[in-house]
């Protein structure tokens, strides 16, 4: 009996760590699953604001170009191309379109992040061609002196670039998505003015010729030879471009994607005003009939537009 109880034993104790050893994989396998679900119920962690970033954006750009003609630009029978005379007028020309445009260009800016609140500086390039062009035909009018005039202007703008250096500023409305709320900028444009071409005809209708009046044969009064009448054109063109400096400003909205790099896709409306400037277009007279026979045309111009942008930022 001693025997058996031994051998039952010693089964017992093989049994006991066949068991062990059979269960404990089972129990290491339960224990090890249970992270694995927690952490697949994790979000994803919020985007990293703080650093430099780079990107591109297209959308479209609308101007406000404004240009008219200013004392200079008229030929008056009386002064030739100096003063407007009485009975002489001058004749306004303007832009009135507000042209529009596709834009895309590239940025490249750098963002630190205070709590809630996003600051950082910001350039960016964008081609455009916003263009726009008038013509004025003034037909045969009544002027100085009894004489006529007949005018026509034609002018045109176009602005093919623009580039900004910004400051931006922006909270958080939730760890993925920030609200730009402001920004100052200095902006260079290229409002470009090719040609502008004013011309003017001025007729004067001269006096006609008087017979002599004669009676019983004695000449009463001489009469006049007259004077003919005369035509005076005053034309003149001039083109030219040039890069400005002005001021933008905008808001927008920007919000972390999930594409990778610290992605983040942006939307945002600016504008930019280039500011107002001038330039002269010489004129002169064709016969010189009355002085003086040369002149300016005074152009005043402003070049502003709008723009809204769709965009694609990566943090570096």
């Amino acid at each position: 009996m001693r025997g058996w109880a031994m051998r039952w034993g010693a089964f017992g104790s093989i049994g006991l760590i066949a068991f062990m050893g059979c269960t404990g994989p089972v129990v290491a396998q339960q224990t090890q699953s249970g992270p694995r679900l927690a952490s697949s119920n994790q979000p994803a962690p919020p985007p990293n604001w703080t650093g430099p970033q780079v990107g591109g954006f297209g959308g479209g750009s609308f101007g406000s170009p404004q240009s008219f003609v200013e004392p200079g630009a008229h030929l008056c029978a009386g002064s030739g191309l100096g003063p407007v005379t009485p009975g002489c007028f001058e004749t306004p020309f303007q832009f009135s379109e507000h042209p529009w445009s596709a834009t895309f260009g590239v940025f490249a800016g750098y963002n630190a992040q205070f709590g809630n609140l996003v600051a950082g500086l910001e350039g960016d390039a964008a081609w455009k061609r916003i263009s726009t062009s008038e013509t004025l035909f003034v037909p045969t009018t009544s002027v100085d002196l009894g004489a006529t005039r007949t005018e026509a202007f034609t002018g045109s703008m176009t602005q093919r670039w623009d580039g900004s250096l910004r400051l931006r500023a922006g909270t958080l409305v939730t760890p993925w998505t920030l609200a730009i709320i402001g920004g100052t900028v200095v902006s260079p444009g290229s409002p470009g003015v090719p040609p502008t071409i004013i011309s003017g005809t001025v007729v004067s209708p001269g006096t006609p010729a008087v017979p002599p009046t004669i009676i019983g044969g004695v000449v009463v009064s001489p009469g006049s030879p007259g004077v003919p009448g005369s035509t005076t054109t005053a034309s003149g063109a001039d083109s030219g471009c040039q890069t400005r400096l002005g001021y933008t400003v905008g808001a927008g909205v920007e919000t972390a994607i999930a594409l990778g790099y610290n992605s983040k896709l942006r939307f945002e409306y600016r504008y930019t005003d280039l500011g107002s400037f001038s330039r002269d277009v010489p004129l002169a007279q064709t016969p010189c009939s009355v002085a003086p026979c040369t002149g300016n045309a005074h152009i005043d111009m402003r070049a502003g537009f709008h723009t809204f942008r769709v965009g694609l930022a990566f943090g570096l």
